[in-house]
Parts: structure tokens; C-alpha cells; sequence
């Protein structure tokens, strides 16, 4: 960046010329300031950082060790952690949460603090050059935050798509303080009269950089929401573009230290691709998964090989070459042993696989996982697990289901309450063999099953074999909830996303009823917006209610059956209204008096 400054006016020498002696000590003056302003900036990003590991820690330590909130000594910590939760948690405009939103103001307020500090602002040139080791900092950032196999999953409850809206917002930053960069010190040269400079190869490589990062910012704010699978192919064309002309843009090693940052920086990328392609090697040798088609659009794969690591809940990249050779998908593991993944179809590569599915039922295919990814609290140390999900978002909650009931134990006392709501209810027998374990299961007692069906099954439906549900009297559950209002199972459609990163097409949305003066006079009150009757499927004989469920109510009475001295698991999966309402009822459950609550939102992209 520093060598942009070089003219061939007598203030300063141009890049064939030598400076005279003052401009000499000036630029090298700029230099040690702008990368002791780096490492200012690296420093506030390790302190953001070290806070939420120890948070993150302290927290999950508390969780693991059952230390009592009720304690003398740690009550004015409690109290105060509970009350910013509850402010953090919500739901903002704009933001998943009033935390995230936080975040960003801080992160935006480091940026700009330190693009102003210790500039001589006399010299146009130094602003330019100071915004040009920024976008540098920031284009680190931005690799750091894409990382699949980030160390912050380790150190903290962030896995990669969790981090993934901050990979886009840093992004953004750095195309405006590469624009910035560049539109000053264009100006700067005009103004010294060196045209002649812009001709110069430096510069033509910073002219191509700038419409690398620009045309990088276009198509994913345009193309990732249209087609994907290209977006992500030509994202990572450009990314290889852009640090190939970032070094053209700064060669020196010597002189400069932008060349080491875009090659360590390149390095990160490198090493995350290569630990990722070493998993497809591993995992694809003698691996096969057995396709088998699913009624209303869904696919079932059972691996012939289990995924090291993998727990159901969390997910997986799938690269099945007969379909796609050149992509990878993330979907939910649903179970293992063997290792299940439910596919529900879209477009692109899950409208592909589910047409093989259909013509060529049982086939077995070459494939290879990579991962797991994902990253959540141990449910087993929590008294009570809330799971809902909306539509697809059920492959994450069955998920989790399955992962506590494997490792119950005859001592275990955890309760699940499990919601889900569809739109219809043929998805039932994707499931059903699950929904039969869990019905069946030991501890099916501390199970409440909660299924909604949004849509009156249409007669077509029934002549589809979809009529296997007759009346049920509501008492006919399957466990004893504390509540004592039984609906149903919940059951995972599809996968976490058909995307690499974010997902676009999500299910239509599961809204709540509007709040009124009758449900926050009794929580416990059940809203339906339609008149609702109970069945049951003939081949799992589960009671489903008809009718959108109160998932607010749901949750409250769900934590407010538990003892303050208690803890409560809520995690959640679905579309983004829903997860608004999970949101916000999680953090009005938080008080200073009641049970503890960790709140989970499996959603990419925060």
C-alpha cells in the first residue's frame, strides 16, 4: 500500500525514481505506524475472541459440574448473566439477536477507530495507504471466519456457519476499504500529475484487484441467492484471483509486509482445503450409500460406513460423483449405525439425486462424508431438552433425539418435549421406523411428542395412502408430561441446508397466533388458528393435533414445569419466523429466580 505514495514530485519519489532522504524517512515513519496499527487490530480481535472462550468455558463448566446458581458467592454473577442474556438473546431488526448485532457495532467501531488513529492527515496518500493495510487485516478476517475446520469451534460454541453472516459483513468491509483505497490514492495521482503511474505494474495489478473484490461483492450479494452452486464455484475462483493480484500488488517481501500477510492468508485457505479433501479420501474408501426414494419429494441415504466422530444432530459435507462430481453438500445426520441422512428435494443437486432415487430405487452409489461439523451442548445435563423445528428443521431436533436416547441410561432423568410442525402429513412415514423407537424406547415415558399438521389432508392424499390416521381422543399419548396435553412426534425431513454455506429455499413459515390477553394470563392456554381434531398414523400410532401449535405457550409451560433449581435445554431448527418466536419466548423465560436456560438455534448464516 505504502508504495502508491511514490511521485515524481519533489514531496515524494515515484516507484523508478529514488526518494530523497525525508520522504524516505516519512514512508518508512507510515510503515511502522500502519503495522503497529495491525497489530493493534489483531490484538482487539484476540480479546473479542478470548472473551467468549471464557465465557463459552465458565459457562459450560457451571453446565457440566452442576454448580448451583443458588449459591451466596456466585448469585450477583448469575444474576447479571441472566440479565444480559435476556436483552442479548432477542431478536433485532436486521440481526439474529440484539448480541450479534452488538458484535458488529464493535467490530465496525475497531475498524473505523483504528483507520483515523496516528494518520498525518495532511497527506492524502497516508489515509490511502492506512485504508489499504485495513482491507489487507480485513481479507485475513474474512479467510479466518470461512474456515470449515475453524479452531473456534474448539475454543468456543461457534461452529463455521454460525460464523458465516461474519464472514459476509467482513467481507463487505473489505471491498469498501479496497474501493476507498483505491478512489484516493486515484485521486492522489491526478492530482501530482503522475498519470504515468497508474500504468505502472503495481497498479495495474491493484486496478485488477479492485474489480476482483468488486465483482466478488456483486455476485454474492445477487447470484448466492439465485443459483448457488455457481455463486460458490466462482466465489472461490475469485478468491484464488484475488490474492494472486493482492501479491502482484505488493511483491516486496522485504519492504513490505503485505505480501507475507496475503501468503499466510492463502495458507489458511490452503490448509482447511486440504485437511477437507484428506476426510473425502479417507471417508470415501470402500464406501457406499444405499438410495431409496421417500414419498412427497424426500431421499433416504444409508452409508455403508460410519463417520468418525459423528453424532446424530450434527452434519456432514456428502459428495456423491454419480451425481455431482465436483460438489460436496452439508445435510443433518439423522442416525448412526448406520449412518442415516434424510434428503428432502429442492433444486439443483437434491432435485438431481431424488430423480436418480426414483428410477433407480436401492441403487448403491460411491460416495464420501467430510466433516462432522456442528457444534451444541450436551443435552444429557439438562433436566429438560425443548426441540422444535418447523418443516426441514426437523432432521436437526430428531437428531438430537436420537443422540440422548442412545446414551440414556436407566439413572437418566432428563424429560424431552419434542415439537414439530409441517405443513402436511405425509412426511410421517419417512420416519417411521424412528417414530416407533422412540414410541417403544425405555425411557419413552420422559418423552412428550408434539406433532402439528398446518393443512387438512386433502382426498387426493387419502387416495395416495396418506388415510392411515382415524380419530384419537387426545388422552391417548404415549408418555406422562406434566403438562398432560399430549400432540405428537417430531421427525426430521431434510437436510441442514442444499447449500455450502446458506441455505435459500427454506419451508413455508410456521407462525404463532397474535399475543393476547388470554395467553399471558394462562401460558398453559394452546391456540389453534383452525379447527383441529387428533389421529394417530396406522403404522406408528402417534396423536397428531391439526392446527398451527402456540409454540410461545409451548415453550413457557414446557420451562415452567421444571424447579428454579433446575436446567432447561431449548434448541431449535426451522424457518426464520419461527426461530424468531423460539428466540424471543427463550429469552423471557431467563429471570433471576427461575430455572437456568440455554437457548440453541441451528440456523446457517446466524
Amino acid at each position: 500500500m505504502d508504495h502508491h505514495s511514490s511521485t515524481h514530485s519533489a514531496s515524494s519519489s515515484g516507484p523508478t525514481s529514488k526518494p530523497d532522504g525525508h520522504n524516505a524517512a516519512s514512508n518508512t515513519q507510515r510503515q511502522r505506524i500502519s503495522e503497529s496499527t495491525m497489530k493493534y487490530y489483531a490484538a482487539a480481535l484476540c480479546g473479542i475472541i478470548l472473551l467468549f472462550v471464557i465465557v463459552h468455558w465458565t459457562r459450560s463448566l457451571a453446565t457440566r459440574y452442576r454448580v448451583s446458581t443458588k449459591s451466596t458467592v456466585l448469585s450477583p454473577f448469575v444474576a447479571a448473566s441472566r440479565l444480559v442474556r435476556r436483552v442479548f438473546i432477542r431478536k433485532i431488526p436486521g440481526f439474529a439477536s440484539a448480541g450479534h448485532a452488538t458484535l458488529v457495532t464493535v467490530y465496525v467501531g475497531i475498524n473505523i477507530a483504528l483507520s483515523f488513529t496516528r494518520l498525518e492527515w495532511y497527506k492524502t496518500s497516508n489515509l490511502a495507504a492506512r485504508l489499504g493495510w485495513m482491507a489487507t487485516a480485513n481479507l485475513a478476517l474474512v479467510v479466518f471466519l470461512s474456515l470449515k475446520n475453524t479452531p473456534l469451534a474448539i475454543l468456543t460454541s461457534y461452529s463455521y456457519e454460525r460464523l458465516n453472516v461474519l464472514h459476509q459483513i467482513s467481507g463487505y468491509a473489505t471491498a469498501v476499504y479496497m474501493v476507498l483505497h483505491a478512489a484516493i490514492f486515484t485521486s492522489y495521482f491526478i492530482e501530482k500529475g503522475n498519470w504515468g503511474l497508474l500504468h505502472e505494474n503495481i497498479v495495474t495489478a491493484g486496478i485488477v484487484l479492485g474489480f476482483l473484490m468488486f465483482t466478488s461483492v456483486v455476485e454474492a450479494l445477487v447470484l448466492r441467492r439465485l443459483q448457488y452452486e455457481l455463486f460458490y464455484i466462482i466465489h472461490v475462483i475469485l478468491f484464488i484471483a484475488i490474492i494472486v493480484t493482492l501479491i502482484l500488488h505488493q511483491p516486496s517481501f522485504d519492504e513490505d509486509k503485505v505480501a507475507i500477510a496475503a501468503c499466510m492468508t492463502a495458507g489458511l485457505w490452503v490448509a482447511d482445503r486440504l485437511i477437507r479433501i484428506c476426510r473425502l479420501f479417507y471417508n470415501g474408501v470402500n464406501n457406499e450409500a444405499t438410495i431409496s426414494p421417500l414419498p412427497n419429494g424426500g431421499t433416504q441415504l444409508l452409508l455403508q460406513k460410519p463417520l468418525f466422530g459423528a453424532v446424530p444432530g450434527t452434519h456432514c459435507f456428502v459428495w456423491l460423483p454419480k451425481i455431482r462430481l465436483f460438489e460436496s453438500h452439508p445435510f443433518t445426520i439423522v442416525a448412526i449405525s448406520p449412518t442415516e441422512l434424510v434428503v428432502n428435494s429442492y433444486s439443483g443437486f437434491t432435485k438431481d439425486l431424488r430423480k436418480y432415487a426414483a428410477t433407480h430405487p436401492g441403487a448403491r452409489l460411491k460416495v464420501s462424508l467430510e466433516g462432522p461439523y456442528g457444534k451444541f451442548s450436551d443435552p444429557l445435563l439438562y433436566d429438560k431438552v425443548v426441540l422444535v423445528a418447523g418443516g426441514s428443521g426437523a432432521s436437526f431436533t430428531f437428531g438430537i433425539a436420537s443422540n440422548v436416547l442412545q446414551r440414556m441410561t436407566e439413572k437418566s432423568t432428563t424429560q424431552l418435549e419434542f415439537i414439530w410442525a409441517v405443513k402436511t402429513r405425509d412426511h410421517l412415514s419417512w420416519f417411521k421406523d424412528h417414530l416407533n423407537a422412540i414410541r417403544t424406547h425405555t425411557h419413552a415415558r420422559n418423552i412428550a411428542l408434539k406433532l402439528h399438521t398446518t393443512r387438512v389432508c386433502s382426498p387426493s392424499q387419502d387416495m395416495l395412502g396418506l388415510s392411515g390416521l382415524r380419530p384419537l381422543k387426545r388422552a391417548g399419548t404415549v408418555n406422562s408430561d406434566s403438562s398432560g396435553d399430549m400432540s405428537s412426534p417430531i421427525t426430521p425431513i431434510t437436510p441442514v441446508s442444499d447449500k455450502e454455506m446458506m441455505p435459500t429455499q427454506k419451508p413455508a413459515p410456521i407462525l404463532a397466533p397474535p399475543e393476547g390477553p388470554e395467553k399471558q394470563d394462562d401460558v398453559r392456554a394452546i391456540v389453534l388458528h383452525m379447527d383441529r381434531r387428533t389421529a394417530v398414523t396406522g403404522a406408528v400410532d402417534l396423536p397428531i393435533e391439526q392446527g398451527r401449535p402456540d409454540v410461545a405457550a409451548l415453550i413457557k409451560e414446557a420451562v415452567a414445569s421444571v424447579d428454579k433449581d433446575k436446567r432447561v435445554l431449548i434448541a431449535a431448527c426451522g424457518p426464520d419466523e419461527l426461530m424468531t418466536m423460539v428466540r424471543n419466548t427463550a429469552a423471557s423465560c431467563i429471570t433471576r429466580d427461575g430455572p437456568s436456560v440455554e437457548l440453541h438455534i441451528e440456523q446457517f448464516g446466524w
